[in-house]
């Protein structure tokens, strides 16, 4: 096992700015300096790390990640995943790119709606600005299984496939393909300078729930399986069309979140013990059904990127052993896989859940915090009040 392929999802530099009084209205140098610490203690290579936008200075917002990406990644060696999601439109409904008229769009073409055009505007931003300072990109996060939408929405969007519990496949396609264009050839011609970070920056498929588009007993439930189909076939998506001008399909990789529980929940008739082994098998038999799929279309040897793989000690019958004997096992199996490109684990530090501030203990280590009123802070520092098992047994790992 390499160390070039352990990978962890970090706490986005965006949010912290302006939150230490050392460094006002300007990103926390001192959260992230600790952070790298740390992770330089963890022997990971790749972290990473999503973009968010919210308003209109579009500048200004990304600008926030600067610090870190220009020159901590570099500093400590770290290679930088960066998460191109909804986030880019933060505060607007995804679901805003099902409804929004489709148009002829004099720049990005057919199919195009406000949203995917302010999407892909505010993706070509990013990738020209930080250039060879970040390593791949991930476009959009479990996209094939949205959150419930809020009651507002359910009314406005009340007529929507699935019922809104995903982006359908051929949209997703869409936006991919016409980001990855522009990204590998249209950006090339107008900044032929970076032509050489470009062949060497991967651009991935986001990570697809292993749990599908809504309940298997609902109608219009996709599996995971066969929305990677659809990716792939659906004539509208621009997966096919690629293919036959370029004579390659138009994504590096397959992001996946090989969730135990949630692909336990995807499978009928499975035993509801919780044994780590067992849990390993699953994964690696769930991912070879994948590694089947591609075959089929054409793509056999696209990698894997795990983009989420984690455990949260607050869930049931958790707790830190286990944490740990998971991690162990589930992260060595994957990073030991020759078809896994890199494997992230879910996650750096624990965070606030929608359920209760102890939910969500899913971190290596644990940093003070505080909640008021749905605001969140975390020790300016950023240094954490214990590290866990867990953090002990991946830093040996590689």
């Amino acid at each position: 096992m390499s160390i070039e392929k352990k990978g962890i999802v970090i706490r986005d530099p965006w949010y912290e700015f302006a939150t230490n009084p050392a460094y006002p209205d300007a990103p926390n140098q001192a959260f992230q300096d600790t952070m790298a610490g740390y992770l330089s203690e963890l022997n990971v290579r790749w972290v990473r790390l999503e973009f968010h936008i919210a308003g209109d200075d579009v500048e200004a917002e990304v600008a926030r990640n600067d610090y870190f990406i220009n020159e901590v990644a570099p500093r400590y060696n770290l290679k930088v995943l960066g998460l191109l999601s909804f986030d880019l439109l933060r505060g607007t409904s995804p679901r805003q790119l099902m409804t929004d008229k489709e148009e002829i769009d004099p720049l990005y073409g057919g199919g195009v709606n406000a949203y995917m055009h302010t999407w892909l505007d505010r993706a070509r931003f990013i990738a020209n600005r930080y250039q060879d300072k970040i390593h791949a990109y991930e476009i959009l996060n479990e996209h094939n299984r949205l959150p419930l939408a809020s009651s507002a929405e359910q009314e406005r969007f009340a007529n929507l496939t699935y019922r809104g519990r995903a982006i359908p496949p051929y949209l997703a396609a869409r936006l991919h393909t016409k980001f990855y264009h522009f990204f590998h050839n249209r950006d090339r011609e107008d900044l032929p300078e970076g032509a050489s970070w470009r062949d060497q920056t991967p651009v991935i498929i986001g990570g697809l729930h292993p749990k599908g588009t809504g309940e298997p007993d609902e109608r219009g439930y996709l599996s995971d399986l066969e929305y990677l189909h659809q990716l792939y076939t659906h004539p509208w998506g621009g997966f096919p069309d690629y293919h036959k001008t370029f004579g390659t399909f138009p994504t590096d990789g397959l992001g996946y979140h090989p969730y135990p529980e949630e692909i336990r929940g995807s499978i009928n008739r499975l035993p509801h013990y919780r044994d780590i082994a067992w849990e390993t098998t699953m994964l690696a038999y769930r991912l070879d059904e994948l590694r089947q799929e591609l075959r089929g279309m054409g793509h056999p040897d696209v990698p894997f990127w795990i983009t989420e793989i984690g455990y949260n000690i607050a869930y049931g019958n958790h707790d830190t052993e286990g944490q740990a004997a998971f991690l162990e096992a589930v992260q060595g199996m994957l990073l030991a896989r020759t078809d896994v490109a890199t494997s992230f684990w879910f996650k750096y530090e624990d965070f606030p859940g929608l359920h209760g501030r102890d939910t969500e203990k899913w971190g290596l280590v644990h940093i003070p915090y505080t909640v008021d009123d749905g605001v969140v802070a975390y020790d300016p520092q950023g240094t954490p009040a214990y590290t866990r098992l867990a953090y002990h047994t991946y830093s040996t790992m590689g």
